[in-house]
């Protein structure tokens, strides 16, 4: 494709662009958040602290977020199907404002345990909101481009943090971050509605009107039937919880819970939460913030990579040599903490874990911290997709807050080498898992993957019924059996 042709498609899919790229300031906030401890609780752990805390109390300030990160689900799914996807997210980056004000306000840790607390409510609500909007305004060429620019725009937030936190004060750092939410509520409020929300409450003409701004195409109409027959199946028979478990959604529901498990379970969380405090263990010259910085930019360069190679390359793939990487990358980095610990002498390679750490944040985040949000949107049918979001936002903060309590308390008590041999264990595990469940989805329309997922449930039952019914034929002791025995 010549630069001509490249421009042409980039017009033609600009305004798609423009609306996820200004909802995806939402992740930019919320990630802000979930970075900020990493400049910060080396601050408030230090001697000439603003707000003393105890090593335990550090703890808290990571893994509350994440613990209250879990009730955001619970009021998406409440509010997304009531008032829409747009107001939702709007309502989701409010409790993120107050506790960018409380942490510049407040004097004491029980005041910053809430503002923690109201950042995760809106961590929580932005994970599991935003990439329902995201799959339904995308064209099925560029839908999984889109949905990495949710990671893009998270890990940008955490170079913002990293960037910025180290060089000014506890509550300026505060005050400036606070401008991120603010900016996303002025400029989203002018984007447009989901079209298929809007077919849903029977806005059809508001919905087609949507749909030619984000096509830049007065020529929707095929497109808008096939979004009205989707939202008329959907609506043949209301989404629940009980729903997810029906024969048809089984798969896609043990293949999200399974991604949000892993997310976690490969130690992403601490290192983007506790970075700054793992590089002060290294010895390698430069200091600990600075550190962090070259793998918040790393991470940044790689998340934007892997948005314009994942409808190349497919999910599968990346997924696969992403699980990989990290398993191999955080056993290295454990047996380096391993070896210090033994008091083996490690000056001349010190550098290691830090290139370690660096090369395992590009495997992580060229897949695991891409690839499961745009699968995420694509495997469950419209009636369902808001409650199975839900809940794999909710099941993965709580995996996410087990990692994030633990690994402090497991590194102190133990060594910080086998937090990593834990993550290293994990990620090598669920090579299996992402192998034989994870479906390829690329460039595919969401009406042909939803028929793909059912057909392949139903065609794998049949064939385990066969197979039982051909043993138990064998079992039977046949003329033929008995002469021969």
């Amino acid at each position: 494709m010549g630069v001509w042709d490249s421009l042409k498609e980039l017009r033609k899919y600009s305004n798609q662009y423009l609306a996820a790229f200004t909802g995806t300031l939402l992740m930019l906030s919320v990630a802000a958040a979930y970075g900020w401890t990493s400049p910060t609780l080396p601050k408030l752990l230090a001697d000439d602290s603003p707000l003393p805390l105890t090593p335990d109390e550090s703890s808290w300030v990571v893994s509350i977020l994440v613990l209250t990160s879990i009730a955001g689900p619970v009021l998406s799914a409440w509010l997304i199907d009531r008032f829409g996807r747009k107001p939702t997210l709007l309502i989701a980056v409010l409790p993120s404002i107050v506790g960018w004000v409380l942490i510049g306000v407040g004097d004491s840790v029980a005041v910053l345990f809430v503002s923690r607390a109201l950042s995760g409510i809106s961590y929580g609500m932005a994970y599991s909101s935003m990439p329902l909007y995201l799959g339904e305004i995308a064209s099925d060429r560029i839908r999984g481009s889109i949905g990495t620019l949710l990671t893009v725009m998270a890990k940008t937030g955490i170079l913002l943090e990293y960037s910025i936190g180290p060089y000014v004060g506890y509550t300026t750092l505060a005050w400036i971050s606070i401008a991120f939410p603010a900016i996303f509520f002025g400029l989203f409020m002018w984007l447009p509605e989901s079209p298929y929300y809007l077919l849903a409450k029977q806005r059809t003409e508001l919905a087609e009107k949507n749909l030619r701004w984000l096509r830049r195409s007065n020529d929707v109409e095929g497109e808008l039937k096939m979004m009205q027959a989707a939202v008329e199946r959907s609506q043949q028979n209301r989404g629940t919880f009980r729903d997810l478990l029906n024969r048809g959604n089984r798969r896609s529901l043990i293949i999200i819970l399974g991604l949000g498990a892993l997310q976690q379970l490969c130690g992403s969380q601490a290192v983007i939460a506790y970075s700054q405090q793992i590089f002060d263990q290294v010895n390698i010259g430069l200091e600990a913030h600075e550190s962090s910085i070259i793998m918040a930019v790393i991470q940044l360069v790689t998340a934007a990579l892997s948005s314009s190679i994942v409808d190349r390359v497919g999910r599968r793939p990346l997924l696969l040599v992403s699980t990989v990487g990290c398993a191999v990358g955080t056993f290295i980095v454990g047996l380096y903490f391993f070896l210090v610990q033994q008091e083996v002498d490690l000056d001349g390679i010190g550098w290691i874990p830090l290139v370690v750490i660096m090369v395992y944040i590009i495997f992580y985040t060229v897949g695991l911290a891409t690839v499961p949000f745009a699968i995420l949107g694509e495997i469950f049918p419209a009636n369902v997709k808001a409650v199975a979001v839900a809940l794999y936002t909710m099941f993965a903060g709580a995996v996410g807050f087990g990692v994030s309590k633990l690994y402090q308390l497991i590194s102190d008590e133990a060594g910080t080498y086998l937090s990593f041999w834990i993550f290293a264990a994990c990620s090598a595990g669920f090579v299996v898992f992402v192998f034989a469940l994870i479906p390829e989805t690329k460039g595919k329309p969401l009406d042909q993957i939803l028929i793909e997922m059912n057909t392949s449930t139903n065609r794998n039952i049949n064939c385990f019924r066969r197979s039982k019914r051909s043993e138990e034929q064998k079992q039977v002791p046949t003329e033929g059996n008995l002469a021969n025995a």
